[in-house]
């Protein structure tokens, strides 16, 4: 009876590994999803299950993150469903506000986990990158939000496009200026702009840094300790 619990419970063990997956198809498949039929319900699928997997994926390893965290999803779960099926009107400033705050969640719920690791195996450098994405994702969203407060903030994107392509927009923004690529095409025009990307930067640049450092330091430790055995 034991063991038949015990392949259960390993049979629905969400894997690191397997958030990277589910982010890496978000990524690329959306794009080519534009022309396909109900475009807006085929991303929006993918888009949540990105959400779930990382939530339940971090919960496993952390249950502090179990009631904020499931909590927040159920709301940005229903708030992005009625925008795709126009149940209601929803304020983008409110969508964009209730997704940071999930995302700043799972963000600091992950670091909390690869920080206190004590060994490297493929679950922790997959959780590193998984970060390193939802890192992208959280300040897209921000800058998102800025634009909604401000707009204006940013040239290159165009006026009055769906809600969906501007995500995407902001997505690819994001992750030129976490990466300091800086294409020069999507650009900041206020002075608040150029904070949240110099701020973006500095992050992207100091997170590779610290995670390499801890990763080496780990390594290190684990080298010591067979070492000593």
């Amino acid at each position: 009876m034991n063991s038949n619990n015990s392949k259960k419970r390993t049979r629905f063990h969400f894997k690191f590994k397997f958030l990277l997956v589910w982010l890496l198809l978000y990524f690329l498949i959306s794009p080519f999803l534009n022309a396909a039929p109900h475009t807006d319900v085929a991303v929006q699928f993918l888009f949540s299950i990105v959400l779930f997997a990382a939530v339940y994926t971090i919960h496993q390893e952390s249950r502090i993150i179990s009631l904020p965290g499931f909590t927040l999803l159920a709301i940005v779960t229903v708030i992005l469903w009625s925008r795709t099926f126009r149940l209601m009107h929803i304020n983008e400033i409110a969508i964009n506000a209730v997704l940071v705050t999930y995302l700043l969640l799972l963000v600091l719920a992950f670091s909390r986990y690869i920080f206190h690791a004590r060994k490297i195996d493929s679950e922790l450098i997959a959780a590193a990158l998984c970060l390193y994405i939802l890192l992208g994702l959280l300040w897209a969203s921000a800058l998102m939000l800025l634009e909604e407060i401000h707009p204006g903030s940013f040239s290159g994107i165009k006026n009055g496009i769906p809600f969906r392509e501007q995500f995407e927009y902001f997505h690819y923004f994001s992750f030129v200026t976490l990466t300091t690529l800086g294409y020069g095409d999507i650009t900041p025009q206020t002075p608040a702009a150029m904070a949240f990307c110099h701020i973006e930067a500095i992050i992207g640049q100091f997170f590779t840094a610290v995670l390499v450092a801890r990763l080496v330091g780990i390594q290190v430790a684990q080298s010591f300790t067979r070492d000593a055995e």
